[in-house]
């Protein structure tokens, strides 16, 4: 005897569309969301002043060195930290630390 699949009977906390069964696994409920992900290179100050006059071609020094790690933050926390990379011409991080 087979059944018809439209009568079957979903199993609960399947993952079939249509599904209305709630997951409970905490990380499945946030995971689409959204977050402001930026790498820090460092900092400076200037007056005011300064800021005015900047210009093309002008450099602005930074409290770290190149070699200094360089700071992840989503939404504005520091999260880990990591190396300047290159990945097809384009700037990455290499993580080196986690937390």
């Amino acid at each position: 005897m087979t059944q018809d699949s439209e009568n079957t009977p979903e199993k609960e906390g399947s993952k079939t569309p249509g599904n209305n069964a709630k997951s409970t696994d905490p990380v499945e409920l946030v995971d689409h969301v959204s977050v402001d992900c930026e790498a820090l290179l460092g900092s400076g100050e200037m007056t005011i002043g300064q800021l005015s006059k900047l210009s093309k071609g002008d450099v602005i020094t930074l409290n770290r060195t190149p070699v200094d790690p360089v700071d992840i933050r989503v939404n504005g926390k520091t999260i880990a930290r990591g190396e300047i990379v290159t990945v097809d011409d384009r700037f990455a991080i290499r993580l080196t630390e986690i937390g």
